[in-house]
């Protein structure tokens, strides 16, 4: 006897109570901006799809922040790549759960006390650490939250090795976030120097 299974298909659209939900929200905010109604219907008669997209990016980048999901941007439009400096090269890592992070991983091995910019670069590995992470990061310090465990601070540093600036000096530099006073501050490492066992990488959590 063959057992037939009746499928039914998982509802992954907006409901229509959440879509009521957003009206009454563009509502109140039309209201609290002074927008009139003929401003409101000159926007809804605007051609194309581009007013729908852009509600829809804001609704995606808004469900992604309750989440704790990051997507970190290029260096270029952080504004921390300070003045005169170039970007060498920007490793974007994508969507960050910052859930789901580890900071333990250390460049530096047992039996070593130090290991050059080559050897921290190459034990990177799957790390994160672009400059739009670093200023993601500083974003949600400023919001109040912790970004690092807070028995790192005054004992560890954290390498953001994916991107690699040229100073004005034509130097290579990283960034790295280091505990000052009562808070994490981004500072730049040139990668002429070593790295000490102090040193810790960002990593998604297994």
């Amino acid at each position: 006897m063959t057992l037939m299974k009746t499928l039914t298909p998982s509802v992954k659209e907006p409901s229509s109570p959440q879509a009521g939900k957003l009206h009454d929200r563009i509502l109140s905010a039309a209201r609290k901006s002074g927008i009139d109604s003929g401003q409101f219907q000159d926007a809804l008669a605007y051609p194309g799809t581009e007013l729908e997209d852009g509600m829809i990016v804001l609704l995606v980048q808004f469900a992604k922040k309750v989440s704790g999901i990051i997507t970190p941007v290029r260096a270029q439009d952080t504004g921390l790549v300070p003045r005169g400096w170039e970007v060498k090269s920007d490793n974007l890592e994508g969507d960050i759960s910052l859930a789901n992070l580890d900071y333990s991983s250390c460049p530096v091995r047992e039996g070593e006390t130090y290991v050059n910019c080559d050897t921290m670069l190459e034990r990177a590995g799957n790390a994160y650490g672009s400059l739009g992470f670093a200023a993601a990061l500083l974003k949600e310090q400023e919001e109040g939250k912790e970004i690092f465990p807070v028995e790192s601070r005054g004992k560890h540093y954290f390498i953001m090795p994916r991107t690699v600036l040229i100073a004005d000096d034509r130097y290579r530099e990283v960034a790295y976030f280091d505990w000052r006073g009562r808070r994490w501050v981004l500072r730049f490492f040139w990668l002429g120097s070593r790295f000490s066992d102090d040193s810790r990488f960002v990593r998604p959590r297994e």
